[in-house]
């Protein structure tokens, strides 16, 4: 039988080994080359912006009808109830009953209130005008439309208090008296010329007794201060001459005081400062300032009284 001879074995193959390609490389002078900029890295989304607060709620969203709403809008023209029902659309009949029912019932107050507030905010509308033409009025100084002026008479600065002409009157009247005298020589010049009505009384006029002339002096109405513009209600003339015309303060003050709560049974208007200046003012303090209780400075400061408003008290025996 034939042997088979056994295989050869095969040697294990060669692992081939991989080289990295050689750099090339540079040639002379060539630029050397920018690395590459490293990965932008993605912007997280912004934060949404919180939402402003909400303003707050105009009276029509406090569950007023639409007419109960108009009437809130009216009634802050001129605090009139009457004519703020009849303008709203209420019946003129029947329009001061529902004003009363309408300032009686809470919400509705409220929304007088809120709109009240609001006014402080906003400019160039019809109520709040209607309220600085009533401060305006109320606090106007008279005497910028119409004052009263006292000055000298004809005699007070007249040579030995004789009647004194101006130069106008002392030409005119010499004229005269050489047109009907032909002679001047006995023309009597009585106190002579300068008189100024602008001048002071003089103390010892006979004529006078020192008090002068008073006169009416009229300002011009172009020229005046927003407050007074406010007062003056007008001009005509008359038999007597020209009549200026003014606003009742009185009414206008009486819009005030509503608008600032003076009437309120709570007494509010004890913590706003303005309302209670205003109703020192009208009760017979004139500057505004409540007197100083306890003034170290008076006269009977360490007497017992307890005020330094009270009269002091006469000591027997005194002189």
């Amino acid at each position: 039988m034939a042997t088979r001879k056994p295989a050869k074995k095969q040697a294990p193959a060669s692992k081939k080994t991989t080289t990295k390609p050689a750099a090339p490389k540079k040639a002379a002078g060539a630029p050397a080359r920018k690395k590459a900029p490293p990965p932008v890295k993605a912007k997280k989304p912004a934060r949404p912006a919180r939402a402003a607060p909400a303003p707050a709620a105009e009276p029509a969203q406090l569950g007023l009808t639409d007419l109960q709403q108009r009437f809130v809008d009216e009634y802050l023209v001129d605090l009139n109830g009457t004519q703020a029902a009849i303008r709203a659309g209420y019946s003129p009949d029947t329009a001061r009953q529902m004003a009363s029912e309408n300032l009686s019932k809470p919400y509705i107050q409220i929304a007088i209130a809120d709109a009240r507030k609001l006014q402080q905010a906003r400019t160039h509308i019809e109520a709040d005008r209607v309220v600085v033409e009533a401060w305006n009025i109320v606090f106007a100084d008279p005497r910028e439309l119409v004052q009263v002026k006292v000055g000298c008479c004809r005699h007070c600065w007249g040579e030995g208090f004789k009647f004194q002409r101006t130069v106008g009157e002392f030409n005119h009247d010499r004229e005269q008296h050489a047109l009907k005298a032909g002679n001047l020589a006995d023309f009597d010049e009585k106190g002579g010329i300068g008189f100024d009505p602008l001048k002071p009384p003089h103390p010892s006029c006979p004529d006078c007794g020192g008090d002068g002339y008073a006169r009416t002096v009229l300002a011009d109405t172009r020229h005046l201060s927003p407050a007074a513009r406010a007062l003056y209600a007008g001009a005509k003339m008359t038999k007597y001459g020209i009549e200026i015309a003014m606003h009742d303060k009185a009414a206008f003050a009486e819009k005030l005081f509503k608008h600032l709560g003076l009437y309120e049974k709570d007494n509010q208007q004890k913590t706003d400062p303005l309302a209670s200046l205003l109703s020192r003012i009208t009760t017979g303090n004139a500057n505004g300032f409540r007197p100083v209780a306890d003034d170290p400075e008076a006269p009977n400061a360490g007497a017992s009284s307890s005020s330094a408003l009270q009269p002091r008290q006469d000591v027997d025996g005194e002189d």
